[in-house]
């Protein structure tokens, strides 16, 4: 479920996944002689030898993720003996730094639109006339199983396509059992296309009675994925009424229902209500305790809860803040700090800390309550983040020197300060140093928070038999 996937979403997994797209970074490119570039060849290709489109939509010299698609798969050697024996390979670019001739950014701009391409890499495989067939990206488990789910797709297709071929001749529910299994097999080829929401519509008034129990099969979703089209327009509340109309239609399944109070949970948490998110997904714990996501379920009640706890002692401490003043308010703003660094960081969280930091210091002036050493740190360590954001890494680099100068720090704020110097290294793709730095990070801190996130990155970086030097393409 799209729920699932993106609850799981903290602050140190975004930086992992940052790092882990650093540590695999390497230009894309098209093989010579494998993957071709023309969409219109492409497809004559395939017409006249029979044989299916593989596009790769892709950003080769950004996307990190396609980067690591053509490193473990597109690469390999089992993937370019056999892939080209079966499809037309064709590379479909959309580059940041490298330049692309006029013809081919309007064409790759113009199939981008037409397939309604949302993210990178997408790999959609096709028929020669460009029609989808199905639909995936990255995946891991190397070229053979890269293939294997490419060999699987062709096989689903086939099936569907004898399924369809057979429509005509059945009406009622023998119909709607009928497109009920190809749109099973759409799902299989993860090809959401107009014609399974037309299916589905049909399926729900062949069993208007739920007789073959389709009707809610299909009402079901369709009522939870209108949900998510309210929230993403901005009517979260309208949105979250939707879904509970849909856990209120009779005989539901109770893995669906898990899955729509799973959606439900999202909404929550796009609204920043850790508290609603915790007692939703303890519901959808109940409905299936032994549903293949309830262990997954009880991981992130744990996570939210942490969140939930942290939301409310910011509550507690904003109301105590109004009545204090001089340094007694400087140590009330630096426990809010503590309990806002717990949260997911966005913009405005960080705008807010950033206030809280210039109050701190000066505040407390004369260091009396030792909050001024301890935030100038913090406020140097910030300015270099923007510089690095900014692209001026030599000075970001220079500024987290200076921040780890300050006399007394915690052993946290060093580990953050060197985690920090390890990105600038990564983004500079000088792994080496890199490495060395998450090293350094984890024995500053092995305790903390932060640290089974290094142990995780340093793993993985280790497994790299030939780690990527500075200025290597």
């Amino acid at each position: 479920m799209k729920a699932v996937r993106l609850l799981s979403f903290t602050i140190a997994a975004t930086l992992a996944v940052a790092l882990l797209v650093a540590a695999s970074a390497r230009p894309a490119r098209a093989e010579e002689g494998i993957w071709q570039t023309d969409f219109k060849a492409a497809l004559a290709k395939a017409k006249a030898e029979k044989k299916y489109v593989l596009a790769d939509f892709t950003g080769s010299d950004w996307c990190g993720w396609c980067m690591k698609l053509h490193g473990e798969v597109f690469d390999k050697e089992p993937f370019k003996t056999a892939a080209p024996k079966q499809y037309v390979l064709v590379e479909l670019d959309y580059p940041r730094k490298k330049e692309l001739s006029e013809d081919l950014k309007k064409q790759n701009e113009e199939l981008r639109l037409k397939y309604k391409i949302q993210g990178f890499p997408t790999v959609l495989l096709m028929d020669a006339e460009g029609q989808v067939i199905a639909h995936t990206g990255y995946r891991e488990g190397g070229p053979e199983e890269y293939l294997k789910q490419l060999a699987d797709f062709g096989k689903t297709y086939e099936n569907v396509v004898a399924l369809k071929a057979k429509l005509d001749a059945v009406k009622g529910l023998d119909r709607a059992k009928l497109l009920d299994q190809i749109v099973e097999g759409y799902h299989k080829l993860n090809n959401e296309s107009d014609e399974v929401a037309a299916w589905s519509k049909e399926i729900i008034a062949l069993d208007p009675d739920n007789k073959a129990g389709l009707k809610v099969k299909y009402e079901f979703p369709m009522q939870i994925a209108e949900a998510e089209k309210l929230a993403q327009s901005g009517d979260v509340a309208e949105a979250k009424e939707l879904i509970d109309k849909a856990l209120a239609l009779k005989g539901v399944p109770a893995e669906m229902r898990q899955d729509g109070y799973m959606t439900k949970a999202q909404l929550c948490l796009t609204e920043h209500k850790f508290d609603e998110v915790v007692a939703t997904l303890k519901t959808a714990k109940e409905i299936a305790p032994e549903s293949p996501k309830a262990k997954h379920i009880d991981a992130y009640i744990k996570q939210f809860t942490k969140l939930a706890e942290a939301q409310e002692a910011i509550k507690k401490l904003e109301a105590e803040l109004a009545k204090s003043e001089g340094l007694d308010r400087a140590k009330l703003l630096d426990k809010l700090v503590d309990a806002q660094q717990k949260l997911p960081m966005d913009a405005k969280g960080a705008e807010k800390i950033e206030k809280m930091t210039k109050e701190i210091i000066a505040l407390d002036a004369d260091n009396k309550a030792g909050l001024k050493k301890k935030y100038q740190f913090k406020a140097t360590l910030a300015d270099a983040v923007q510089l690095a954001r900014s692209g001026k890494t030599d000075e970001a680099s220079a500024a987290v020197d200076k921040a780890l100068e300050t006399p007394g720090i915690s052993g946290e704020d060093t580990q953050r300060g060197l985690f920090l110097k390890a990105q600038i290294c990564l983004s500079e793709r000088n792994m080496a140093e890199g490495l060395k730095l998450l090293k350094k990070a984890l024995e500053a801190a092995p305790k903390s928070d932060m640290a089974p996130v290094l142990e995780q990155l340093i793993a993985q970086f280790e497994k790299t038999k030939k780690p990527v030097k500075q200025g290597d393409e």
